[in-house]
């Protein structure tokens, strides 16, 4: 498990390095959120700030992935969780910061040698304004999507997995949901001429409705396959097991290099467009985007493109921007908190995996599941087993030192309560379940045995 999580780290790193990096390469005369005059791209004082600013961002991944490395030292989950976040969220700040840093160079650079542009008007071309859509791709296309989810939920429901039916189903009409509202802030988005010549205006505002329109299209189908191969293994022959794994890999790598592949073909375009021709327009826009966010009141959209042309931004001028901003910090905390909070209970609570015996029932409680109410009469088998069958996790936590929710394990539902440092683990069979138990006690995993053989006489 450290070494998965390690690796995903790492991933992180240079992904967030690779794609921030972007923001060297100029797009619509922007470099590092700072605009350019355009002979002036290619002057050696630019292409140096350019470069450095992907060296400083590669240099901070490499330092970041050897201080990630500390994650390999034996520690309790709780501790080793609180130190993964830690290392994602100084990822995530060291990187605005280098970003933030060479904002102010770049704008340190271009006053030194006076090369600020002059701000001109924001003209309005009618005939932009009333096909900006002509190319983007059909809200339709969103019912082929549609259409998968139910049938993959359909499969799982034939299969008598009827809660992970209702569990995909669910989630994917969300993520469904999402992917369309990013298509009607898409088709929504305002135009701005950004040369004098409408044959360019008209073809750049083709490529980015087509392109981010497609693409939230793609992403509302594949993020279901992706989501529900993991389920289809709970059914499955074991020996397609890593069959299913090596397709759900390529699936997950196929979305992100994809996605990636599209968007930054977008920008090479776009950027073709805007070299053929010398009547750029600056709008002033440098002003507004500060600390590498977009602030302008006075603007009456609330999702823009952002400078990279890589993803849509918002306003935070407006309040809804200043609630999605606020929201940002609440969800990381959050997700901080709900995850760390019952590793921390595991480790240090001197009873937490609990059991109690009442009205002719065994009682299991832990963290991360319900309790399990056990009657005695439907007990089939009882006994104490070493090590656990290899299963399938459907929901709930699993690390190195405990598996606590719902598996399959051996084709049949079972519930988790087991701490691996605690030896024997307590298994209780009934028709429909399996239930595996261990107290922090080995002593009371044993009690509660012995208990439970009682009755069962």
């Amino acid at each position: 498990m450290a070494l998965i999580i390690l690796v995903v780290l790492i991933a992180c790193n240079f992904i967030m390095a690779l794609v921030s990096s972007l923001a060297a390469k100029p797009h619509n005369y922007v470099i590092v959120e700072n605009t350019f005059p355009a002979e002036k791209i290619d002057d050696p004082k630019v292409l140096h700030f350019s470069k450095s600013f992907r060296t400083r961002q590669f240099q901070a991944a490499s330092i970041l992935t050897i201080l990630d490395f500390v994650l390999l030292i034996p520690m309790k989950d709780s501790s080793f969780m609180l130190l993964f976040f830690l290392l994602l969220y100084l990822t995530i700040g060291t990187n605005y910061l280098i970003t933030l840093r060479y904002i102010r160079k770049g704008h340190q650079l271009i006053v030194e040698n006076h090369w600020q542009l002059t701000t001109q008007p924001i003209q309005i071309d009618t005939r932009l304004v009333l096909e900006k859509n002509r190319k983007l791709v059909s809200a339709w296309w969103f019912l082929l999507s549609l259409g998968l989810i139910l049938l993959l939920s359909g499969l799982l429901y034939q299969r008598a997995l009827l809660d992970l039916a209702l569990m995909l189903l669910i989630i994917n009409v969300l993520i469904w949901g999402m992917m369309f509202f990013i298509w009607r802030v898409i088709s929504r988005l305002p135009v701005r001429p950004l040369t004098a010549d409408q044959k360019i205006n008209q073809q750049y505002n083709d490529l980015t409705k087509f392109y981010w329109s497609s693409l939230s299209v793609f992403m509302s189908g594949l993020i279901s396959l992706i989501i529900f191969i993991p389920l289809l293994t709970m059914k499955m022959d074991v020996k397609f097991f890593s069959l299913l794994t090596i397709l759900e890999i390529s699936l997950i790598l196929l979305f992100c290099g994809a996605s990636l592949w599209w968007l930054v073909r977008l920008r090479q375009k776009q950027d073709q467009l805007l070299t053929s021709t010398a009547t750029f327009r600056y709008f002033g826009e440098d002003y507004y985007w500060r600390y590498g966010m977009y602030y302008n009141p006075n603007d009456n959209r609330l999702m823009i493109p952002d400078r990279i042309g890589m993803n849509i931004s918002v306003n935070l001028g407006k309040t809804a921007g200043k609630i999605f901003l606020g929201l940002i910090p609440i969800i990381l905390i959050a997700a901080m908190a709900v995850t760390i909070v019952p590793l921390y209970v595991l480790d240090y609570h001197p009873d937490p995996l609990s059991y109690e015996i009442k009205n002719e029932a065994v009682i299991l409680d832990g963290p991360f599941v319900k309790e399990q109410n056990i009657p005695f009469d439907q007990i089939t088998k009882v006994e104490l087993t070493e090590q656990i069958p290899t299963g399938i996790r459907t929901n709930g936590l699993a690390t190195n030192n405990y598996d606590i929710g719902h598996y399959r394990i051996a084709g049949k539902s079972a519930v988790l309560f087991v701490d691996h440092q605690s030896k024997p683990i307590l298994t209780i069979t009934t028709n429909d379940h399996s239930y595996y138990y261990t107290n922090k006690k080995p002593a009371e995993t044993k009690k509660l045995y012995q208990t439970i053989q009682r009755f069962n006489q």
